[in-house]
């Protein structure tokens, strides 16, 4: 089969149609919308405590379920429910930097580069995070927090508004 793809944003033009798309009705230079494959580290943690490490493919705010593998192309699958959970780190590494230690303050001059609405969240077991977010809603199930601590091995985290017991926001 030889296909010549353009690629605009996430969908392409088939230039050369192989036949098993013309044969189900297919045209040269239809454009076809493929979402590439896109592999995130997770790890989720549930509000009982319990911790799962992996990857996810199909991670969307607004499902209520997704699902993990705890290997990178591993045939079982974990289904994880939104209502279970306190949040999903987005993490750079599995293994961290154990000897990373987050200040436990941030002063309002350290986040006033950082773009987005500044928000403080402090969850049901006590820890506290800071950081950035583009979409805090007090109706909404949870919201994307990027973390204010540049070290810190969370690229971003989905936090479950249910696992929280305040929400502070300022510009």
């Amino acid at each position: 089969m030889n296909v010549k793809v353009y690629w605009h944003r996430f969908c392409c033009v088939i230039t050369d149609t192989p036949a098993e798309i013309l044969s189900s009705g297919g045209r040269k230079g239809d454009v076809i919308m493929i979402m590439p494959k896109i592999e995130n580290k997770v790890v989720v943690r549930f509000r009982d405590g319990t911790m799962v490490k992996g990857y996810t493919y199909d991670f969307n705010p607004h499902k209520v379920v997704f699902h993990v593998t705890e290997t990178q192309y591993a045939k079982e699958v974990i289904e994880v429910s939104n209502s279970l959970l306190k949040a999903v780190f987005f993490v750079k590494t599995f293994e961290g930097n154990k000897d990373h230690r987050s200040s436990d303050e941030f002063s309002l001059d350290s986040l006033k580069n950082i773009p987005g609405l500044k928000v403080k969240v402090t969850f049901f077991d006590g820890e506290v995070m800071y950081g950035s977010t583009n979409g805090y809603a007090p109706e909404r199930k949870g919201f994307f927090v990027f973390p204010a601590d540049e070290e810190s091995n969370n690229e971003r985290v989905f936090i479950i508004r249910e696992s929280t017991v305040a929400v502070e926001t300022w510009r």
